[in-house]
């Protein structure tokens, strides 16, 4: 009865065909995160720590309008399945949205450079933030596009493209970090400030490949000339009813690990680079997730625009237990080769015997983390992100920043108790969030079904 409910071979096969370069694209991402901190760290770990600290603090800054641009691609696959769709007029909304977004993000970024004291780390380590951190800021225009377009081309089922521009991205980014980082090929040794020009060039080259992508693909109904269409108001209207709750789930999770780090950057310089490592580690798990999790977004985008309420559950049932499987594998990793993951990044004894114990809960950690970024997804595939962004307060604002700062400054375990706060909330978040899921879906196959039975007897 369980593998009837949560193992369908064609359901899982179709969520992998579409999933697969998703997850391989946010592999990607994360690879690039941890060439520049394992470069980076060969210059110590207060330059790793400032890394760590900036990009932090730029994805505080970042993430509701990276959570409003996450809705696009369902809205975008849900339009297709209508007799007449209009999306090359949502995606002339997420442009516009787009150009909002960007500015407001930058304004705040400019602001968060002026008052960075406000994050209390060591005096080394704000020194150094800083001016890598300016150059990281402008690095958030490009990634704006790439996410909008990669919502586009996700749309249309077709996923490959942000993989390929990732990839290549990687390649590109690790070499710009030799030369700027290091001072090759005639360049100057910029040190941790040579990352950011590296991340710059990077996200626009992204930017600028999935665009190019997405205006020449016959499928994509978008052209140069997209650019100077109508805007329909009802169109961001509904971008932004989605959107912003869904920003505002984003924000509320991505806070509180943010302010993880900023509690780690209080208690030392080492403790807040072993916490670079572990999250890093962690979030390279996540990205399994996340990809699986933006397929099941998208077919239950589909199915649910459709009314196929049987179907919206086995896609949720089946792409939960995918992910469930594969974060089981990789807790098991993460236990037995914690070392070795950890020397990847560090050569300091005392950073690696922090992040190596953090490992062990980082296991547990990883392995609901990846079930609440599943039920989210689906969430956002049925149009519901009002409801999950209430979830993400309490889980995140009320259970796990308390706790953790409690935890980690106030007691004897340090960096393990703020794990443990992130970890009580991760499991709190992925049991209501799946049970949201599941709740959604019968009531409203229940509702059809009976309405259905009125309109036979009459």
């Amino acid at each position: 009865m369980f593998l009837q409910r949560y193992f369908n071979p064609t359901i899982q096969r179709s969520l992998l065909r579409l999933g697969a370069p998703v997850v391989a694209g946010n592999v990607g991402l994360v690879l690039i995160g941890l060439v520049d901190n394992a470069m980076v760290g060969r210059l110590g770990y207060v330059p790793l720590a400032a890394a760590g600290i900036s990009n932090t603090v730029f994805f505080i800054a970042t993430i509701f309008g990276i959570g409003v641009l996450m809705v696009f691609s369902a809205t975008i696959a849900g339009e297709q399945t209508k007799k007449e769709p209009k999306t090359q007029n949502i995606i002339n909304a997420s442009m516009l949205i787009n150009v909002g977004l960007g500015i407001f993000t930058f304004i705040v970024l400019q602001l968060l450079i002026e008052y960075f004291w406000i994050f209390k780390q060591t005096a080394a380590v704000e020194a150094a933030a800083i001016p890598y951190f300016r150059v990281l800021a402008y690095s958030m225009l490009p990634m704006f596009l790439y996410l909008t377009f990669k919502s586009v081309s996700d749309g249309h089922n077709l996923t490959r493209a942000a993989m390929y521009a990732t990839f290549l991205a990687l390649g590109l980014n690790a070499a710009l970090n030799w030369i700027f980082i290091y001072g090759k090929l005639g360049s100057p040794a910029y040190g941790l400030v040579g990352a950011g020009y590296a991340t710059f060039i990077s996200r626009s080259f992204m930017a600028l490949f999935v665009g190019l992508y997405c205006i020449y693909h016959r499928r994509i109904n978008m052209s140069w000339s997209t650019f100077k269409r109508k805007i329909y108001r009802d169109h961001v209207k509904r971008l932004l009813r989605l959107g912003v709750p869904s920003g505002w789930q984003f924000f509320f999770e991505v806070s509180a690990f943010a302010g993880a780090a900023i509690i780690a950057g209080q208690i030392g310089e080492p403790e807040l680079a072993a916490h670079t490592i572990a999250i890093q580690l962690a979030a390279f798990t996540y990205m399994f997730a996340s990809g699986i999790s933006v397929a099941g977004m998208i077919k239950v985008g589909e199915t649910w625009e459709q009314d196929q309420q049987g179907k919206t559950i086995a896609i949720g049932r089946n792409t939960t237990f995918m992910v469930s499987v594969f974060m089981f594998v990789s807790a098991i990793c993460f236990v037995i080769f914690r070392n070795p993951l950890v020397n990847l990044f560090t050569e300091e004894s005392v950073v690696s015997s922090i992040a190596s114990s953090l490992m062990i809960l980082a296991a547990l950690f990883q392995f609901f983390d990846g079930l609440q970024a599943v039920s989210l997804g689906l969430l956002r595939g049925m149009g519901d992100t009002k409801i999950p962004s209430y979830i993400t307060l309490f889980a995140y604002w009320v259970i796990a920043l308390p706790m953790a700062y409690y935890l980690g400054k106030y007691t004897s375990l340090e960096m393990f108790g703020v794990w443990i706060g992130l970890t009580i909330a991760l499991v709190l978040a992925s049991l209501f969030l799946y049970r949201r899921f599941i709740s959604l879906a019968k009531e409203k196959n229940q509702f059809e079904v009976s309405d259905h039975i009125h309109v036979s007897r009459n």
